[in-house]
């Protein structure tokens, strides 16, 4: 059975499947791959783009600050896939951690907005991989924005952050270590046909995976938070990195 890739929807022989693909990146622990990212694309997503990091290098930048918060509170004999940050550090001061911005991190908007927009396409990216790793879907026309936004930068996305009541979550051990994209772990994970929730390291995050209006908009934000009411306080929708809580602040109180 020919192999057929889940973004330039390209089969083999015009396309070869000779590499791994991670869905979530191997710096930051990921040990799943989909078969179906075919090399030209594998490669796009790992390569620098208009600006000086790769679309994979801002999503695990983000997320190796969490990684490394979780895994300060654990004794691990090896960490699986250790990633030195450009733009971040935790170090810890009085016994609690503490978030340092490095020089090349700007705070300016221009910047801001830069970086949030290749996380937002890696956020895409990984959902739409493990989506199809896990359960088969993923080529249908209904994800052709999400496809179209993550690899070919086409249109906008709408991704939206649930800030946390307490800092309480329920997490594996290993979760930090070797991290999993979850769907349907909690109840508070709300989704229908037009909006996906996913929760990760901790953070849960919703997006829409298909067109929709906003009353469509309106009325899932309605609900999901109806669900979420005893553990998150509000949702935002991200427009700069620093609207996502990286390095958990909320476990501090």
């Amino acid at each position: 059975m020919k192999l057929k890739c889940l973004w330039c929807l390209n089969e083999q022989p015009q396309v070869t499947f000779n590499k791994k693909a991670h869905t979530i990146p191997k710096s930051l622990g990921g040990q799943n791959y989909n078969k179906n990212v075919c090399d030209d694309c594998n490669s796009f997503f790992g390569n620098k783009q208009e600006v000086n990091y790769s679309i994979e290098e801002a999503l695990k930048e983000t997320f190796n600050i969490t990684r490394r918060r979780l895994l300060m509170d654990t004794k691990q004999k090896r960490q699986v896939g250790k990633f030195k940050s450009r733009f971040f550090d935790i170090k810890e001061r009085n016994g609690k951690p503490r978030l340092v911005i490095k020089p090349s991190f700007r705070l300016n908007s221009t910047f801001q907005r830069e970086l949030c927009y290749y996380f937002k396409r890696g956020l895409y990216k990984m959902y739409l991989e493990e989506l199809n790793r896990q359960t088969g879907k993923g080529f249908e026309p209904k994800y052709d924005n999400i496809r179209n936004f993550a690899r070919y930068g086409k249109g906008t996305a709408t991704v939206l952050y649930f800030n946390r009541v307490i800092g309480i979550m329920l997490m594996f051990r290993s979760e930090a270590e070797t991290p999993i994209l979850y769907f349907d772990r909690m109840k508070y994970l709300y989704s229908n046909e037009q909006f996906v929730e996913i929760e990760f390291l901790g953070h849960v995050f919703g997006f829409p995976i298909t067109v929709y209006t906003q009353s469509d908009f309106n009325s899932y934000i309605k609900k999901s938070l109806e669900e979420k009411k005893r553990f998150f306080k509000n949702a935002k929708e991200i427009d700069k990195l620093t609207d996502v809580d990286l390095s958990l602040r909320i476990m501090n109180s």
